[in-house]
């Protein structure tokens, strides 16, 4: 049984968290903070396995936070939250030894890739508490992490779950609040954050590694998502 510490000021973020830790079953005791001070105190009477934390909070950031817990159990693990605009904080986090981190809104099956690589067990999911239309929509987001280095489109996605395009196209929608397009774009976006982070990659072998063959489009998109460009970005 590990033991979880979610740290975070929002009172509705740190429940998801902890209910997704219950939902799929992982074998986790889960403690939580609304600050990094009070996190402070849990670290200092507690040993804590696993740190989640935000990074936007009052008195102490995720970051200090971070640093903190590395001086007071230095064994333990961190995954630091932050939103599409913070990477400036991603960055640090690395260099802290930080095991990952997630954007928000949180994706559920990131979150389960994070979970599954700390704790060493698979989520437990209930078939039985699982919608078809979600299990399709599932189906649909495996396939793109399968897919994404190639050319695909709603067409293919569809074909592959055996519903019409358009169908397709509104339940992914209704599921998870983005079309298609977006979220396969989103996804190959934060395969390349990683690799400019992690990799002496250039940055046109990155736009075709992740499936998007025109630099110049994919340093566009990547300025509208980071608000950088990807030079800037891997500089700073």
């Amino acid at each position: 049984m590990m033991n979880v510490l979610v740290v975070d000021d929002e009172a509705t973020e740190r429940e998801g968290i902890k209910d997704l830790i219950r939902q799929y079953k992982f074998p986790c005791r889960v403690l939580e903070a609304e600050n990094g001070s009070a996190a402070g105190q849990i670290l200092n009477h507690h040993a804590v396995d696993l740190l989640i934390t935000d990074v936007r909070m009052p008195m102490m950031n995720g970051l200090e936070l971070s640093k903190l817990a590395r001086k007071t159990q230095e064994n333990l693990q961190i995954v630091i939250c932050s939103g599409y605009g913070e990477f400036e904080y991603a960055r640090s986090a690395i260099k802290l030894g930080v095991v990952n981190y997630l954007l928000k809104p949180l994706d559920i099956d990131e979150f389960l890739e994070v979970m599954e690589q700390v704790t060493k067990e698979k989520p437990l999911r209930d078939p039985g508490h699982e919608t078809e239309e979600s299990k399709v929509i599932r189906q649909v987001k495996q396939f793109i992490k399968d897919h994404f280095q190639r050319v695909i489109s709603l067409s293919d996605a569809a074909n592959e779950v055996y519903l019409s395009p358009g169908y397709l196209s509104i339940l992914f929608k209704k599921e998870t609040g983005v079309n298609f397009s977006k979220y396969l774009t989103d996804y190959r976006l934060r395969k390349a954050d990683y690799l400019l982070l992690h990799s002496n990659m250039k940055i046109n072998d990155i736009a075709a590694f992740v499936g998007i063959d025109n630099p110049s489009y994919f340093c566009k998109l990547f300025r509208n998502k980071f608000g950088v460009s990807p030079q800037q970005y891997r500089e700073r």
